[in-house]
């Protein structure tokens, strides 16, 4: 999960390269014509593998083809957006432009649908199984991300429901170019969207691989969270990192100051979210914990300061443990409120005890996913009810699942599992993994095999 923009341009800096950006504008229109998707589809221009892509992607109703790139290699890079309705209940609140981005390959090749989970990632790069198919991938930008939102935005329809129709529309329109097999998968909050996907819609795709994806059923219970902080790495690490963090509050006046220097200097506030730089400082002093181990795992225990660490030292530490501060700001917050909805609403969030801070903790509340949305959608009600009905699916129809989480990673403390009557699926965990390095790759050789034959398997064509 991407608790804010620097972190995850980490993640994905560490998980794959990242080579060349297309930079696009779209933005959203609310507008009474129903999509494209909906009305008869034209004859579609030839397809044969001399076929003209941009045409055949021209032909398909309700998708705009924004530019084109040929690639190293001599694969193409389409920026596209697709007209999608603002609510699929009610076809009546009118339609937002979706962005994709399509690297073409061949239409002889399965076609992977990367769920980014957020605002999309433009880059060349692909996902591991793409690689491992030599498929096409399409990454599809979460509604309610960047300029995938709708003109008027009604925060009732920022569901797993309906993103998972966002994506059925997208996949049911795209197969008229791309007919083979088709795989999802997606990382973090993505793979998360990319099993949700699934539950409503199983036939879109012929197999899913979901990384690093929490699943929290039970949102009041985080005891998951304790256990795994109180037993992650070595005990030297993990008390060196603990007791570090005690230091960062037990230095809080003089921390404090500095951090509210740094984001006048930096044209950053913490008044809309935290209220204080004091207050911002303890949510970063817990949230450097978890994050520590979400990023470095026990490669960065010899970074860890010392305990008689001078002010310089701790503030850098604060800057290592947590990847940048602009993430706790106003500022970087804000733009990702979807995020915070929806993590208060339907897909949970964790909250461990942090007990070791316990008497030096001023506000209770402070880690509360709440306290970072905007004040108007605070009361939003929680649906309790979301991730139960996606896990008793997985229990009782699920199949051709494979979950894949990484070995110092605290967000696979509460995880997707299968049951009794899940066909065809698995729960892997990668040795010495964080949340930005976790792959198939990383197995040793016959849980790698097995896992990549179970992904071939499944795009092979009927």
């Amino acid at each position: 999960m991407a608790r804010n923009e620097q972190r995850r341009r980490t993640i994905r800096r560490r998980a794959a390269a990242v080579v060349t950006a297309l930079l696009i504008t779209a933005t959203g229109t609310a507008i009474a014509t129903a999509p494209a998707v909906a009305a008869a589809a034209p004859a579609a221009p030839p397809h044969g593998a001399a076929a003209d892509i941009r045409a055949l992607l021209a032909a398909v109703p309700g998708l705009s083809v924004h530019a084109e790139h040929v690639l190293d290699g001599g694969d193409r890079q389409y920026t596209l957006t697709f007209r999608q309705w603002a609510d699929h209940r009610d076809h009546t609140r009118g339609t937002f432009e979706q962005r994709l981005n399509l690297i073409h390959h061949s239409l002889d090749a399965p076609t992977v649908l990367y769920s980014t989970g957020y605002e999309l990632d433009e880059s060349d790069g692909t996902s591991e199984p793409t690689r491992l198919l030599g498929g096409n991938e399409l990454k599809i930008e979460h509604r309610f991300f960047g300029p995938s939102t709708p003109a008027r935005p009604d925060w009732s329809t920022l569901t797993v429901r309906q993103s998972a129709d966002d994506y059925h529309a997208v996949v049911t329109a795209l197969k008229r170019v791309y007919r083979r097999k088709w795989i999802g998968t997606g990382w973090s909050k993505g793979g998360m969207a990319s099993v949700y996907h699934r539950r409503f819609h199983p036939q879109d795709v012929d197999g899913t691989v979901a990384y690093v994806a929490p699943h929290d059923v039970d949102d009041g219970d985080d005891r998951a969270y304790d256990r795994f902080l109180a037993t992650v790495g070595t005990a030297q690490c993990r008390a060196d990192v603990q007791r570090v963090s005690r230091q960062l509050l037990t230095h809080r006046e003089a921390l404090g100051a500095r951090l509210e220097a740094w984001a006048k200097e930096q044209g950053y506030t913490y008044t809309a979210t935290f209220g204080t730089a004091d207050r911002a400082l303890e949510f970063m002093a817990m949230e450097s914990v978890f994050a520590y181990w979400m990023l470095w795992g026990e490669d960065g225990c010899d970074k860890i300061p010392v305990a008689d660490a001078n002010l310089d030292t701790l503030w850098g530490w604060l800057h290592f443990s947590l990847d940048g501060l602009d993430g706790y700001t106003d500022q970087r917050i804000g733009a990702h409120a979807a995020y915070y909805y929806q993590a208060a609403t339907q897909i949970g969030s964790p909250s461990p005890a942090f007990s070791w801070l316990d008497d030096l903790r001023r506000y209770p509340d402070v880690y509360d996913i709440r306290n970072r949305l905007p004040q108007q959608l605070r009361g939003a009600a929680p649906d309790r009810t979301a991730m139960r009905d996606i896990q008793d699916w997985i229990d009782r129809e699920g199949s051709r699942l494979l979950f894949v989480y990484g070995q110092w990673d605290p967000w696979g403390s509460e995880r997707f599992s299968t049951g009794r009557r899940t066909r065809d699926s698995e729960v892997l965990t990668v040795a010495g993994a964080t949340h930005g390095t976790t792959a198939l790759a990383g197995l040793p050789e016959e849980a790698r095999t097995r896992a990549e034959g179970m992904v071939k398997r499944w795009a092979r064509p009927r």
